[in-house]
């Protein structure tokens, strides 16, 4: 009886159906990193495929790591329905004012709590890079515009600023270079070329440029310092890359009018003209008018034959050995006395000289800056010839056999 039972319990168990268990794979298909630019219209779309048993099932698309804000929706949902294998979600970018480097996200794909038998299969992560935006390395600007006056003093040091608009990552680097002026730039400032790095985060730099002090006597120069170019993802402002450099006119020329004088024993006074602001007698105004400046001179004069002895043969008649030019005055004389005397003499000279190392105010000494003073030869110099007196009184015989020619 067990036998027969046990047969009958078997054909029962094979003839009740079983229950078949379904299964699925969700994963993305297709591309899964996205390099876009962060402007309104940069939507990611991200397809979800089902593969296997036809299953309802919710995928889900989830941003991972904290929201910065830089979507307009960072999770999404989609529900495949058992007559669907795919479905697409879109994410769109968020467009800000916002400076901002490249910054790049992660979308993770799940599954809702109730899987149904659906597992993730290996592709299910998708990043989306936004490429730098807004100017997230800065825009390079002078902090200022205006003209920059300077003067050509000794080792003028000019300092100049540059701003970084915007955003500051990143470290770039800043070319400029000086021109546009009367003359090569390097003949007046120095450097007038060079490179600026300003460092990630730091939004001025500051560089200096310094005046050359060349003691050549020049009007107003005028240069333009021009930012050239930027390496590291800045930009350059169009509006405010250029500044000009203005050099006020500077180093009046000191001189005298002549190298040579010559002058006559009964002249008396005569005078010796100094000149400031011109390189000829009547040349054009060029260096600094506008300051009083002064200088010093010394009288030379040998002890031999052919010098002219000071006190005897002439006196210089000013009161202090300093030629002083009020501001807008360009002309100064020195007065000497020529002495008049009845002692033969040959010609004598003696000399006058500007004292370079005494010049107070923005002045430099130009050729001539000496002139040499001449007496003419005086008094009958080299003698009287006469006939003695006593041949007047009785003839003078001579033969001409006798005589020695």
């Amino acid at each position: 009886m067990l036998p027969v039972l046990l047969l009958a319990g078997l054909i029962l168990a094979l003839s009740i159906p079983g229950t078949s268990c379904e299964s699925a794979t969700l994963r993305f298909l297709g591309q899964t990193d996205f390099i876009v630019n962060e402007t309104s219209t940069s939507v990611v779309r991200l397809v979800v495929e089902r593969l296997g048993d036809p299953i309802n099932v919710t995928a889900l698309v989830l941003l991972e790591g904290v929201d910065t804000g830089d979507f307009e929706a960072v999770n999404a949902a989609a529900f495949l329905l058992s007559t669907e294998s795919s479905k697409t979600i879109f994410i769109a970018v968020k467009d800000d004012d916002l400076p901002e480097a490249d910054e790049t996200f992660t979308f993770n794909l799940k599954l809702q709590s109730s899987s149904n038998g659906v597992t993730l299969g290996t592709t299910n992560k998708a990043t989306i890079t936004i490429l730098s935006n807004d100017n997230a390395f800065g825009i390079i600007a002078f902090n200022s515009t205006q003209e920059i006056v300077v003067d050509e003093s000794r080792r003028r040091n000019v300092p100049f600023t540059l701003i970084r608009e915007k955003g500051t990552y990143g470290t770039v680097t800043v070319n400029f270079e000086i021109s546009d002026g009367p003359n090569a730039a390097i003949e007046d400032v120095a450097p007038d070329r060079g490179s600026i790095i300003i460092p990630v985060g730091q939004a001025a730099a500051h560089f200096t440029i310094v005046i050359q002090d060349d003691q050549i006597p020049e009007n107003d120069e005028v240069f333009t310092v021009r930012l050239t170019g930027v390496a590291g993802g800045a930009l350059l402002s169009p509006n405010a890359s250029s500044v000009q450099l203005r050099i006020r006119r500077n180093d009046s020329p000191l001189r005298f009018s002549l190298s040579v004088m010559a002058v006559s024993e009964s002249a008396a006074i005569i005078g010796l003209n100094v000149t400031r602001g011109r390189l000829t007698d009547d040349g054009p105004l060029i260096g600094s008018v506008d300051t009083e400046v002064s200088v010093d001179y010394m009288v030379v004069s040998g002890e031999g034959v052919g010098s002219a002895t000071p006190g005897v043969d002439f006196l210089d008649l000013q009161p202090v050995r300093t030629i002083t030019f009020p501001p807008l005055v360009f002309r100064a004389r020195l007065l000497f006395n020529i002495s008049d005397d009845n002692v033969p003499e040959i010609a004598e000279s003696f000399h006058v000289v500007l004292l370079e190392d005494t010049i107070r105010g923005d002045a430099v000494l130009v050729p001539p800056n000496a002139v040499m003073v001449t007496i003419e030869p005086n008094d009958k110099p080299y003698g009287v010839l006469s006939i003695s007196s006593a041949a007047l009184h009785q003839p003078i015989v001579i033969n001409e056999d006798l005589t020695q020619k």
